[in-house]
Parts: C-alpha cells; sequence; structure tokens
C-alpha cells in the first residue's frame, strides 16, 4: 500500500509596518535604540514642515536629531513629544496676511 503525504504550504510572513514593532527603549547591551522611524516621529511632532526627504535629511543631520531622540527616550520624555499635538506650521503664513 502506497501512502501519501501532502505537504503543508507555509505561512507567509506577517506583514508589519515598521511602526507597528514595538522595540525597547534600551537593547540587550544597555544602549538606548534609535531607529529611522523615531527621527521621523520626533520630525513629524516637532517640524512636519520638513517631511520631505531632502528637508528631512537636512534637518536631522543640522539638528542632530538623533541625540535629541537619545536623550528624550533616556529620560523618558520621547513618547510626550511624539504623541503631544503639533502646532500648525501654517499658522504663522496666515498671521503674517492678517497684519
Amino acid at each position: 500500500m502506497k501512502k501519501t503525504t501532502t505537504r503543508r504550504q507555509p505561512k507567509p510572513p506577517a506583514a508589519y509596518f515598521s511602526y507597528q514593532l514595538r522595540q525597547p527603549a534600551i537593547d540587550l547591551f544597555g544602549e538606548i535604540v534609535v531607529i529611522e522611524d523615531d527621527l521621523y516621529d520626533w520630525v513629524a511632532a516637532v517640524a512636519p514642515l520638513h517631511l520631505s526627504p531632502r528637508a528631512f535629511a537636512n534637518y536631522v543631520r543640522s539638528y542632530d536629531v538623533a541625540a535629541k531622540v537619545h536623550h528624550a527616550k533616556r529620560h523618558g520624555m520621547f513618547d510626550t513629544i511624539k504623541d503631544g499635538p503639533s502646532r500648525p506650521w501654517h499658522a504663522r503664513l496666515a498671521l503674517h496676511a492678517i497684519m
């Protein structure tokens, strides 16, 4: 009697966005992890005008955003800053037009 076996299809890998993968603030060696998503979240919260690729790269480099994120994570302020209400950057333009 010949035995037939059916192979199971492997499950497809789960598709996660990078913002869905939460990493602890401190890695295995005790260092604070700063990833590109953290930099993007910081710039989106603090200076949303600089979210185009070129402006983002210049802003991150010029204002040393990685060090600011590192400091904020160390002191537990990163989530507060990231989730805080952002000021509308265009409000100053309307005020300038009124005056």
